[in-house]
């Protein structure tokens, strides 16, 4: 019975000793991806599309369950497709969408063994994102909007450590909390000409929860 509950603390020893060695450790994480699109309809006009995603964080584990540190990130869109004014047909090319983002996250960890473990918790960011969009409903309007964004949310994931300098993570879920805005567009009447301009401030309260997200991506520790 004694040697029993040696063994059983010894185990349980080194199980704390495994889980404290995250405590101090810096660590960069990042997530990317890309895409191409094409349509090519047999009665109307072509089109393609390009994009790209990167994320990145950089954090220190305060302790063995908590780390905490800076988000960066940035996206684009763009593309060819055919604009219609006054019945005639007009290429359109360029980019379409474009966003960047800086923030600060806390991150709460349960480690279930030296090989897996989940995430989750609070971030606070600053995001600005420009868009080029056609409405149709009444000739085709050309808008621009420029959007500035304080948003505050929660976020939670899952790793599993590939070796002691490597993580493979994935996005499980998140909710955008409460968020300000700011927005500023202008838009053209092709048809018409006729143009316009408008400035906006909204927020929002009410949760916007986003289960599963799904997105792999790749955790790097430093040496100390």
């Amino acid at each position: 019975m004694k040697k029993t509950l040696f063994t059983w603390l010894l185990v349980a020893c080194s199980i704390t000793a495994a889980f404290a060695q995250y405590e101090g450790k810096r660590f960069v994480s990042a997530t990317a991806g890309i895409n191409f699109s094409t349509d090519n309809p047999d009665r109307s006009a072509s089109s393609n599309g390009y994009g790209y995603n990167f994320n990145a964080s950089f954090g220190k584990f305060k302790t063995q369950n908590m780390a905490r540190g800076w988000n960066l990130g940035t996206s684009l869109g763009g593309g060819k497709s055919a604009v219609y004014t006054n019945s005639n047909r007009e290429r359109d090319s360029g980019i379409k969408q474009f966003g960047a983002s800086a923030g600060y996250f806390w991150q709460y960890y349960k480690h279930f063994n030296d090989k897996f473990g989940v995430f989750g918790g609070p971030d606070i960011d600053v995001t600005y994102s420009y868009a080029k969009t056609y409405d149709t409903s009444n000739g085709v309007t050309e808008q621009r909007a420029h959007t500035f964004t304080l948003p505050f949310g929660v976020s939670a994931g899952a790793y599993y450590t590939l070796n002691e300098r490597w993580w493979l993570t994935g996005s499980l879920g998140f909710a955008d909390l409460f968020s300000v805005g700011y927005i500023t567009s202008k838009s053209e009447n092709l048809d018409t000409g006729f143009k316009s301009d408008y400035t906006t401030f909204n927020y929002k309260l009410s949760p916007t929860i986003t289960l599963p997200s799904v997105s792999l991506g790749l955790r790097y520790f430093f040496r100390d």
